[in-house]
Order: structure tokens, then C-alpha cells, then sequence
């Protein structure tokens, strides 16, 4: 990897102990030579930073702070510098911080949060995510911030706001027809982390349109009786443009999200692939900021699609505690019922075309992996075995699939019901799962897409 392309900017001055401008901080940071591994690096590229005059075999500490969707999240890590008095973060291991070992994302997943987390409906990632660090040696210290970016050169983001149709259009570089995807969220409402996925696929030649399906204006504001036509909309959308290539699309969902995702693979024309981040091969009850309500979540052409009800354990996360709560345990009991269950399985033996699932097999929202392999099985029962794919990460949970490159929140305020929940796995399960299925996403959907 060339470690020397750019220098990193803007370098912000040091200020002494009484406050004064350091005058020798812009020659502190000049003679450390900090660089990164790219000139405009995108948030899922692995591209180290490079920092180099070093005192060889001293300690380098870098205290970083990411700035993510109005949130800040403080992490550190502990380098030490080589024989030649450089220490690259994407080869050299952190020997102690809020991560361990070597991992080119770490300083970026590893913050603690500074603020309790809340799933909101993202505004478009347009602007870079700042990260500004200090970097203390033997030789001094400096601050310096960088940036990682959300959106390729060249590529574009436009908001969607026509009848039927309400999202964000990420559009690649290039005259195109690209191959497409429509993307949405789960129970958070709005675009979700649909408004991450998009612009980075973007950024690799594939063109996403995200969409709201609820909890945003114009749209419903409870997850009930949700029609899967709204995919069909932005089907028909993405198939009206020149620089969409023609006859088969994605879809992408996360959560309860990947439940519309399967139904619209089962109902909708045009669709094809599937990815499914923390999927359920059931249709669950829908969801108003009371919790679970024993009404269908999803219908289609005005017909209820069966579904199997969670009950009232899972109320328990509205009341106050102490202690985010796992929702999982309230899930897996439903589970038990086989005959409500078997009714509310999704036909995925009518999908048409193939099905990528990741989930975290420490997912205390729900039992991603369980309900994946539902999904599994019934597809091997079709004979459809080699058509559906399942990534299972151990120490991952309900977050566990995404962008790399962004910090990992394991515990969330939710934004419709109020409750404080548990997303489960670590926050270094998490990231690692995300580093290893990321790219196999974005590859899964270049194959399996139209060229």
C-alpha cells in the first residue's frame, strides 16, 4: 500500500501550557511527517494513517475524536514507533487503548460514545467524517485533523420528494447505466442507515436510490400496515431513469427492514438480489411508540401479510431502566409457537433471484441468526440451497453488518417507542464483522446485478 501520497490537512496549531501558540508545533507536526494511506480516502477504504520522525522504538499515542451525525465518539490508541521511527495504524498493532491489535479502522469504531446513541433518520452524508486527533511522541505533541469521505469524486446525492417516492439518490461517476438498489431501514423510521449505505455504493459504481418508508413527514409514523408497493415506487423510479441499467434491481434492508426487503424479492417485479443485514424469515406484528401492536406490519395490494406477534414481554423496554434491555429473549418465546411461526414465514422458494443474509450470533434485539436459518431451511426444502447465502458472525449483534469505518454503538435510545435497548455483541466483534462482509456485499451485488 503507498503510504506517501498526501499530506493531511488542515494541521491545526498546539497551544503551550498557558494557552499560548506553540511556535514550534507546525514544525513538531512538519517533522513527524503524518500522512494517510490515500489522497481522499472513502469510509470503507482500510487506509492507514502514517505517521513517520518518530524516535525510533518510543511510544506514539493518538487520541482521536469522530464527529458521526451530530455525535461525538473519543477513542485512543498506543503505537510504537519502528526502527525507522515511523508507525503506520494500518500494519502496526495498538498495544492499549479502546482497541487492541492492528486494525486500520480502529481509531474510527472504537470511541466511546459522548453521548447516549439514538437511531435517527440521517440527513444525506454529503460532508466527510471529520475525525480530529492528537498526537503525543517523545517529541512533542501535535493536532492535526482528516477526513474520510462518504462520497467518490464526482459522484452525486439528490433528494427524491415525489409522490410516492420519498429518499435520497445516490448517482456513481460516469455516464452509466449502472445497476441499482433500493435500500431502506428497520423500526428507526426515516432513511435509517440507508442514508450511509447509499452514497458508498455509489462510490463503487452501483447506484442507490434509499427510501423512507415511515416515521418520516408525509409518510405513516407507526411501523403498521405498511404496503411493500412502496418498493415497487421506487422500482419503477430507478427503472424510469437512462442511467439505471434496465430489467433487474436489488434491495437492500436491515432489521425489520429485511423483512421488506424478502416480501418485495417474493412480490415485487423487477426484483431480484437481496441483502438482508440482521434478516428474520418471519413477518413480525408491527410497532407504534406504545411498542408491538397485533396488526399486520406490512401489507400488499390491500391484503394483510401474515404475521407472528411478539406479545407484551417486549413492552418491558418502555419502562425505565437502568440497563438497556435485550428484546431477544421476548422474541425467541414467540419462536416456540411453530404454528404461528410456520404461517408467518416469508416464502423466499419464490424469490427471484439470490439472497445474501448477515447477522450476529450475539444479537440481543433479536435472534438474527435463528431467523435467518428459518429462512435457510425453507429455502433448502424448495431445493434452493446454493441461491441463499448466510454470513454468521459470534461476537457481532444487531449492528453488525455495514459500513466500515463508523463508530459502533452497541445500545440505543429508539427513537419511536423511547425504549432503552441492547444491540448486542462488542463493539470489536461488530467492527470486525463489518470489515470482513462489507466487501462482500458490494461484491455480492456487482455479480448478482445485470453488468
Amino acid at each position: 500500500m503507498d503510504t506517501s501520497e498526501s499530506i493531511v490537512g488542515p494541521v491545526l496549531p498546539v497551544d503551550d501550557r498557558d494557552g499560548q501558540r506553540n511556535p514550534c508545533a507546525r514544525q513538531i507536526v512538519s517533522a513527524l511527517g503524518v500522512r494517510f494511506g490515500e489522497p481522499a480516502p472513502l469510509i470503507d477504504s482500510p487506509a492507514g494513517l502514517l505517521i513517520s520522525g518518530c524516535r525510533p522504538g518510543t511510544e506514539v499515542v493518538l487520541h482521536a475524536r469522530v464527529d458521526q451525525g451530530g455525535s461525538g465518539f473519543e477513542a485512543t490508541g498506543t503505537f510504537l514507533a519502528s526502527d525507522r521511527g515511523t508507525v503506520d495504524t494500518a500494519m502496526a498493532p495498538s498495544l492499549r487503548g479502546t482497541y487492541e491489535g492492528i486494525d486500520p479502522f480502529g481509531l474510527w469504531w472504537s470511541g466511546e460514545p459522548v453521548e447516549a446513541a439514538t437511531v435517527t433518520p440521517q440527513a444525506p452524508p454529503a460532508a466527510p467524517m471529520p475525525c480530529r486527533l492528537s498526537l503525543d511522541t517523545s517529541a512533542g505533541r501535535a493536532e492535526f485533523v482528516l477526513e474520510r469521505h462518504w462520497l467518490a469524486s464526482g459522484a452525486t446525492l439528490t433528494q427524491v420528494r415525489e409522490p410516492g417516492v420519498l429518499g435520497l439518490f445516490a448517482r456513481p461517476v460516469g455516464p452509466g447505466p449502472f445497476p441499482a438498489v433500493v435500500a431502506f431501514g428497520g423500526s428507526g423510521g426515516g432513511l435509517g442507515p440507508a442514508a450511509a449505505w447509499a452514497p458508498i455504493l455509489a462510490s463503487h459504481g452501483i447506484a442507490v436510490l434509499a427510501i423512507a418508508y415511515f416515521g418520516a413527514p408525509g409518510l405513516p409514523q407507526s411501523l403498521v400496515g405498511i404496503e411493500v408497493e412502496v418498493v415497487e415506487r421506487a422500482v419503477g423510479w430507478l427503472l424510469s431513469r437512462d442511467d439505471v441499467i434496465p430489467g433487474t434491481l436489488a434491495v437492500m434492508g436491515m432489521s425489520r427492514g429485511s423483512e421488506l426487503a424478502l416480501l418485495a424479492s417474493v412480490l415485487v417485479g423487477h426484483v431480484g438480489p437481496v441483502v438482508a443485514f440482521a434478516p428474520s424469515g418471519i413477518s413480525w406484528d408491527g410497532l407504534d411508540s406504545q411498542g408491538p401492536v397485533d396488526a399486520p406490519a406490512w401489507i400488499y395490494r390491500g391484503e394483510e401479510i401474515p404475521y407472528a406477534h411478539i406479545g407484551a414481554e417486549a413492552r418491558m423496554g418502555l419502562l425505565p431502566t437502568q440497563d438497556p434491555l435485550a428484546l431477544r429473549p421476548a422474541f425467541e418465546t414467540a419462536l416456540r409457537d411453530e404454528a404461528a411461526i410456520s404461517r408467518a414465514e416469508i416464502p423466499i422458494e419464490r424469490a427471484k433471484g439470490p439472497i445474501l443474509m448477515v447477522s450476529g450470533e450475539d444479537d440481543a434485539m433479536w435472534p438474527s441468526t435463528t431467523m435467518g436459518e428459518i429462512a435457510e431451511r425453507r429455502a433448502a426444502t424448495h431445493g434452493l440451497t446454493p441461491q441463499v447465502r448466510h454470513l454468521r458472525y459470534p461476537d457481532a449483534g444487531h449492528v453488525c453488518a455495514g459500513v466500515p469505518g463508523t463508530p459502533v454503538i452497541t445500545e440505543v435510545r429508539h427513537p419511536m417507542t423511547g425504549g432503552y435497548y441492547s444491540f448486542g455483541g462488542s463493539r470489536a466483534g461488530n467492527a470486525a464483522a463489518r470489515a470482513h462482509s462489507w466487501p462482500q456485499v458490494v461484491t455480492f451485488l456487482h455479480n448478482a446485478l445485470p453488468a
